[in-house]
């Protein structure tokens, strides 16, 4: 009888552990896996959950549009991209901007060749005489369009890559925290691209972690970690230090740039509601 109980105690005790431990598998977007910084900030959130965790990477390549597929059907645990009302409602989003809302300071690839046709672009409608190229399924596409910008959509980056190599479109808007350590990791595809130097486009955004609707587990563990890194100021110190966003704070020049504003209508009353505090600002380079 007590042999049987202890026996039962120890298996009560085992399953309790391996309920705690939570079994988290991020994608490999773009080949990018674990150099990802969607990667980084979400091992770090981990780290600050409290929480056992087993974190790997998807060992498939996939688009952001697939992606979200094999979310639903549970071969992803969570992934970070920009959001939408469409997004924000299929999935389970968690409202922390991991980019700091920088996916919506979009500066611009463009060919070596077209670069001088930006200069004396200054508003809207005098950058809506030229097409950009975008991502299919991603979120900034439908801001894009309805500000009147004509797009050109692609599967994946390197598509992108090469379209803008070969003169496609005119420009190719990425966050200005990433837009060139993408075109250095690609460049052996564009080697006659270059970021332009003049301009940026700004609407409200941010990329976020998204879950599956039934892994409130994850959601909370991550949100928390999020909040707790940001707090204490890891997550900053891992923002300024990973290998992706160092444009940002050495190349992009943002204080020189000249901004075009554009609304984004498709913001959420949820996402409208994330504190300031987490928001870039101008100041921040600093």
């Amino acid at each position: 009888m007590i042999r049987n109980l202890v026996l039962a105690l120890v298996m009560i005790a085992f399953t309790n552990i391996a309920m705690a431990q939570l079994k988290v598998i991020y994608p490999n977007v773009n080949q990018l896996g674990k150099d990802a910084f969607g990667f980084a900030a979400l091992k770090l959130a981990l780290e600050h959950s409290g929480q056992e965790f087993d974190l790997s990477v998807y060992q498939g390549v996939t688009n952001n549009a697939r992606l979200r597929k094999l979310m639903k059907q549970g071969w992803i645990s969570i992934s970070d991209f920009g959001t939408s009302k469409e997004y924000e409602t299929e999935l389970m989003p968690i409202y922390f901007p991991i980019d700091l809302g920088l996916n919506g300071w979009r500066i611009f690839l463009v060919h070596q060749d077209q670069a001088s046709q930006f200069d004396h672009i200054n508003n809207i409608s005098q950058l809506a005489t030229l097409t950009a190229g975008q991502g299919l399924g991603w979120a900034d596409t439908q801001i894009l369009e309805r500000a009147g910008l004509p797009v050109i959509k692609a599967a994946l980056i390197n598509l992108l890559m090469k379209m803008t190599e070969h003169g496609r479109f005119d420009y190719f808007p990425l966050g200005a925290n990433e837009a060139h350590s993408l075109l250095q990791a690609n460049k052996p595809l564009a080697p006659s691209v270059i970021v332009e130097e003049k301009l940026l486009l700004i609407y409200p955004f941010g990329r976020l972690f998204f879950v599956g609707k039934n892994n409130q587990a994850l959601h909370d563990a991550v949100k928390l970690g999020l909040e707790r890194s940001f707090e204490n100021g890891s997550f900053w110190a891992l923002f300024k230090s990973h290998p992706s966003n160092q444009g940002l704070f050495n190349k992009a020049n943002l204080h020189k740039r000249t901004q075009i504003v554009i609304d984004n209508p498709y913001l959420t009353d949820e996402f409208k509601k994330i504190p300031k505090k987490y928001f870039f600002n101008l100041d921040m380079l600093n």
